[in-house]
């Protein structure tokens, strides 16, 4: 029987130290968000809410039908 001896080098990484991707990353949400108006939000979540009213609107309507038809029942 013989014995393999493999040898591997090791890197360090300083905690301190950020990768570059990372620092990219960050700094192109930053340029978005900055750029992002305040008024645009504003519009893109009222119509959100409105599409969200219009959409809980035919559950709500099915529930109180629902209701009404087991008050109806015979029991």
């Amino acid at each position: 029987m013989s014995v393999i001896t493999v040898k591997r080098t090791v890197i360090r990484r300083m905690p301190n130290k950020r990768s570059a991707m990372g620092r990219s990353f960050r700094e192109l949400t930053r340029d978005y968000l900055v750029r992002e108006k305040v008024w645009e939000f504003a519009i893109e979540a009222l119509l959100f809410a409105i599409i969200v009213a219009i959409s809980a609107w035919p559950i709500f309507a099915a529930v109180g039908a629902l209701n009404e038809f087991f008050q109806r029942m015979p029991t």
